[in-house]
This record gives structure tokens, C-alpha cells and sequence, in this order.
């Protein structure tokens, strides 16, 4: 009888010692379906703040269009509100706690890490579809390993320059692949090139944004290596572009007079011009090979019957009038460089321009705001006439293409970005590149 009680306590003893280890390892799992509950939420939040994050970032292309849909001007430059303003681009809440911003490379002379609230205007760069060999040759990061390459990358035949590099030797390397032979699609494709390398195209700036953050300028400690001057090298990013044109167009949105093709009549009525001037220009237009060649031209005579005309072209009166003419009938021609955006070392690259007459220009940028009219240069003394005739077919007071650098934050710190470049220059505008963070 007290052995059956003792073998009882025992059997309900070693139950209990079980049904203990059976809560404690239900516990444990208990626990652990807890925790992952957690971490799933956590996760499933993360995921759902990334997602509102990137809205916030779209946000900015629609608040970017949508300022660009207002802008009237006729010449494009830092008096723009798409250029810079602190009001529509800069810390913008649209939430509790959801802010974006628009930012762009900073202002001449502002300090490197402090980013422009605005667009980035891609006619502040060289198209490097269309460049010449003697503006490329400009480019202090290019020497003639790399110009000979390039110039056979965007031409449209198989002779490769001297130095330079077609199908074969692109046919040839371990990852083959073809030749552009034609304009490139997007500025990262230049890194295709030979010789062009990664380093060579971002130098420190690996995140394209045109500001200096802490790691582009600690000594190389953390990637991209960089020399630690606080200041910011672009590298060939900073300098060239693929998407900027310019509209076969006056500033006031007329079609240009082609000079190989015009008739006394169109001129006359366009310009106080005499008759015959008119005509002499209507006859000798198809013989020209620039625009320039019009300097000089007179009419018959004295053009005393029409004494308050105009009866012979001087550099001046073409310098005014220079956007009116054209010697093609494309809607669209090579992108130029838009003189009231592009920086110190662009408006350098550009034949005719020295550095004295580069500081006369970011000065009268400075005092007035911008160049209303590329004629400017010449008849406000920036530039001489014989720098006016050897630059102006490089120039432009214009931008139909910007990037939009857009960056939404939530308020758990996380990060989306997208950069657009849009062509403003149609009737509606379009996306030529879009890229956006995962």
C-alpha cells in the first residue's frame, strides 16, 4: 500500500517533471514566434516606409513639372524658379514627418557641400555626341588616348581615328560588345569607352549628386579615394551630357531664317533692312558656311532711299540678331552650353573664351542675373568680336533638358531617391532617364 502511494508520487512526480518541460519548451517556442512576429512587423513597417518613401520622392518629379510648366521665359538661368528655390524643393513636408527634397550641384562659389535647391540644367555641360575634336582637346582630364576613342564611339563609320577604337577592338575584348556609332542614350555609357574608367568619369563624386559629402572628402579612408581639399571633383560627369539640344528657334519661338534658303521678301519683312541688302543676302545666303559669313554684306548703293535701314551687316547688328538665323531646316540642333548655367571649367572647354573673359562672364552673371540674349556677350563688352565669332555656334542662352534629383525621408530616417531627366522642348514633356534607389 505505501509502496503503490510511492510509486504514485513518483509517476505523478516524473508527469509533473514532464508537463514542466513541455511549458517550458512551448515558452520557448512561444517566445520565439513572438519575436518573429515582431521582426516580421518591423520588417513589414521597413517595407511599407521604403514604400512611402519613394512616393514622397515622386512627389518631386510632379512638383518639379509642374514648376516648369509655368516658366515664360524666353532664356533660362539662375533668376529661374527651377533653378533655385529654397520655397518648392527644400525640406518640404507633405506629411507628418515626410519630407522631401529637390536638390541639384551647388551655385558658383557657394560652398561644396552645400547642395542648390533645384534642377540640374544638363545645357550647363558639353554634349559630348556632337563635340569637336578641338573642344574635347580643352578638357584638361583628356588627353589624345582618350579623344581618338571617344570620337570613334559616337561617329557613324568603322575608320578608327588615329589612337583610336572601332567594332574590332570592342569584338575583341573578354565581355565583347558593340560600338555606339552613333549618339549616345545616356552619360554613364561613356564609361563603354576606351580608356574611360570609372575613376576618370566620377573621380570623387561616385554618387553623381555634384555635392561633397564626408566620405568624398576624407583622405581616401572611406570609397571614393579623394585628396581631402574640401573641394569636389566631378570628374567627366561634371563636365559632359548626352540629352541637351537646341530648338531650331528664335527666343520669341519663331522659326530661324535659313540663310541658304530665305528670299529678300521674308528678310525685309523680318528686319529694317534696305532692298537691296536683302537681296544680296537672299543671293549669296546659299554659298555661306556660317552664319558669320553675312559680316560685311551691302546693299547697292548707299541705301539712301531707306536711310533709316540697315544697308550692310556689322558684327554688332548680328551679334542682336544672331538667334534669328540658322543654315539648316532641323527642328533640333546640337546641344550648346548655356552660358548662365554652365560652371568655371565647361565655359573654359569653349574655343575663344579665355579665363579673364570666363570671370567677366560669371561676374555679369553675379551682378545681373543672366545673359538675356547670347548677342549680349558681344555688346556688353564681355567678350570681343573675334571671341563672339569664334564661340557663339558653342553657345546658347537657353535649357530644354534638366535633371530632377528627388529624395523622400519618412520620419523612421529611411531614404528613396529618383533622378529624371526631362526634355521640356515638345509640346508636353517627356522622360529621356529615369533611375530610382531600391
Amino acid at each position: 500500500m505505501n509502496r503503490n502511494r510511492v510509486r504514485n508520487h513518483k509517476t505523478h512526480g516524473a508527469i509533473l517533471v514532464g508537463v514542466l518541460w513541455l511549458v517550458l519548451i512551448l515558452s520557448l517556442l512561444l517566445l520565439g514566434l513572438n519575436r518573429e512576429v515582431q521582426l516580421s512587423s518591423t520588417e513589414s513597417q521597413g517595407q511599407l516606409d521604403a514604400v512611402r518613401a519613394h512616393w514622397v520622392a515622386r512627389a518631386g518629379i510632379e512638383r518639379a513639372l509642374a514648376v516648369l510648366s509655368e516658366d515664360g521665359s524666353a532664356y533660362d538661368g539662375p533668376l529661374d524658379f527651377w533653378y533655385e528655390d529654397p520655397e518648392s524643393f527644400k525640406s518640404i513636408s507633405l506629411a507628418e514627418g515626410y519630407i522631401l527634397n529637390v536638390t541639384a550641384p551647388p551655385v558658383e562659389n557657394a560652398p561644396p557641400g552645400t547642395p542648390r535647391y533645384g534642377l540640374d540644367d544638363e545645357a550647363s555641360r558639353i554634349n559630348l555626341s556632337s563635340a569637336s575634336r578641338n573642344l574635347l582637346a580643352r578638357i584638361d582630364a583628356l588627353d589624345a588616348s582618350h579623344i581618338s576613342p571617344i570620337l570613334d564611339w559616337v561617329d557613324n563609320n568603322e575608320e578608327a581615328e588615329p589612337g583610336g577604337a572601332e567594332r574590332g577592338y570592342y569584338q575583341r575584348l573578354n565581355l565583347p560588345y558593340e560600338v555606339r556609332n552613333g549618339p549616345m542614350r545616356t552619360i554613364r555609357e561613356m564609361m563603354l569607352i576606351k580608356d574611360i574608367t570609372p575613376e576618370l568619369f566620377y573621380a570623387e563624386d561616385t554618387d553623381a549628386d555634384g555635392v561633397l559629402d564626408r566620405r568624398e572628402d576624407d583622405g581616401g579612408t572611406a570609397m571614393p579615394a579623394d585628396n581631402n581639399d574640401g573641394m569636389l571633383d566631378r570628374g567627366l560627369n561634371g563636365v559632359f551630357t548626352v540629352y541637351s539640344y537646341e530648338t531650331n528657334k528664335t527666343l520669341d519661338d519663331q522659326d530661324r531664317i535659313n540663310l541658304k534658303s530665305t528670299d529678300a521678301g521674308t528678310l525685309t519683312s523680318r528686319f529694317s533692312i534696305t532692298q537691296p541688302l536683302a537681296e544680296r543676302i537672299a543671293d549669296r545666303g546659299k554659298q555661306y558656311n556660317s552664319v558669320f559669313d553675312m559680316v560685311g554684306e551691302k546693299g547697292e548703293g548707299d541705301g539712301s532711299d531707306e536711310e533709316d535701314k540697315t544697308n550692310e551687316i556689322t558684327m554688332k547688328w548680328l551679334a542682336e540678331n544672331y538667334e534669328q538665323f540658322t543654315l539648316v531646316d532641323d527642328d533640333r540642333l546640337p546641344g550648346r552650353v548655356n552660358i548662365n548655367t554652365a560652371e568655371r571649367r565647361v565655359l573654359e572647354a569653349i574655343p575663344g573664351l579665355t579665363p579673364a573673359t570666363v570671370q567677366s562672364i560669371i561676374d555679369k552673371r553675379a551682378t545681373d542675373g543672366a545673359f538675356t540674349s547670347l548677342g549680349e556677350l558681344l555688346t556688353a563688352g564681355t567678350v570681343s568680336e573675334e571671341q563672339f565669332k569664334e564661340s557663339a555656334d558653342y553657345l546658347t542662352v537657353r535649357s530644354n533638358v534638366l535633371t530632377v534629383r528627388s529624395t523622400g525621408t519618412t520620419p523612421l530616417g529611411i531614404h528613396r531617391s529618383i533622378v529624371a531627366v526631362i526634355d521640356r522642348g515638345g509640346d508636353t514633356p517627356s522622360i529621356l532617364y529615369w533611375w530610382q534607389s531600391e
